[in-house]
């Protein structure tokens, strides 16, 4: 198959296309407006995206590009708009114009669902109550993109991605917690000690989205992307603790109240797509810890 990746030269993407590359024609393309470097790196907008189609011809096309981080948005309402919802419409469009026929796979994000109070683990049906900027950013695009398959020629795909970790991510909490771990024996978090979040190692991520596009699909579906429970980051601290064979001192500093996002369910995407051999967390978070040893912080 041909296959275009949008946001390939990204944290998932790269994974993603390395596990593409083993049996089909990949073609990664980033977007030079909000990326230093990588490959392929163009201005996302109608006309380019018309290029890129009617030269590539693709049989699939992931969309992975945009904000992958609600921090970066906080004080800035306009971010999500401009880099995801602006240019998603400006695809869209071209893929409409262009009369694309296969399938579009979009990675969204858990922040729709907003604070659960559910104990159980949440299925694509759970009603949705995104709460920041980007977490109404990516509802929107879904419903772009549900538009946009109604009155169009091709299937799309929405997936609502956990938080996702592992080699290759320089941000958010088990990066942090590890490079800091490294060099200092006191951690000061900005959370609550009763935080809890559910983790995917990204390969087990890039193999779930790599599964896709072996399976038949109705005009427009949505998958959870996740797998466990959810769990404290005090655990996931005393585990790394134990992996580095320190003794870490710990603060919550309660001055960050994030939403009680949900542990999201992957019944639906084990009955249609398959199961997957996922990485416990402690194997997730050696690898982890190699890699940024590697990194010579």
């Amino acid at each position: 198959m041909r296959i275009i990746v949008f946001g390939g030269n990204g944290f998932i993407g790269k994974h993603l296309s390395f596990l593409l590359e083993k049996k089909n024609k990949v073609f990664i393309y980033g977007n030079k407006d909000y990326s230093k470097k990588g490959i392929n790196l163009i201005k996302y907008n109608k006309s380019n995206f018309i290029k890129i189609l009617r030269k590539v011809r693709p049989d699939v096309i992931y969309f992975l590009s945009g904000n992958s981080y609600p921090n970066n948005t906080i004080n800035d309402d306009l971010h999500d708009f401009k880099s995801t919802n602006l240019i998603i419409q400006e695809l869209l469009s071209a893929l409409k114009k262009t009369s694309y026929s296969k399938l579009f796979i979009y990675t969204s994000s858990i922040a729709v669902y907003g604070s659960v109070k559910s104990r159980q683990h949440v299925n694509e049906k759970f009603r949705l109550n995104p709460e920041s900027f980007y977490g109404n950013s990516k509802y929107l695009a879904e419903k772009q993109i549900e538009y946009f398959s109604k009155i169009s020629k091709f299937n799309s795909i929405v997936l609502r991605l956990s938080s996702v970790y592992g080699p290759g991510l320089k941000r958010q909490i088990i990066y942090q917690i590890i490079k800091n771990s490294l060099h200092s024996n006191l951690l000061r978090l900005n959370g609550s000690i009763l935080d809890k979040r559910q983790f995917l190692f990204v390969h087990d991520c890039a193999q779930m989205l790599n599964k896709l596009i072996y399976k038949k699909h109705k005009k427009f579906e949505i998958y959870n992307i996740a797998n466990g429970k959810k769990i404290k980051i005090l655990n996931l601290i005393k585990f790394i603790q134990k992996i580095l064979n320190k003794k870490i001192s710990i603060k919550f500093l309660n001055n960050f109240k994030s939403p009680s996002l949900p542990a999201l369910s992957n019944d639906k995407f084990k009955k249609n797509i398959g199961s997957v051999k996922y990485t416990n967390i402690e194997n997730g978070l050696i690898k982890t810890l190699k890699w940024i040893e590697n990194k010579k912080f």
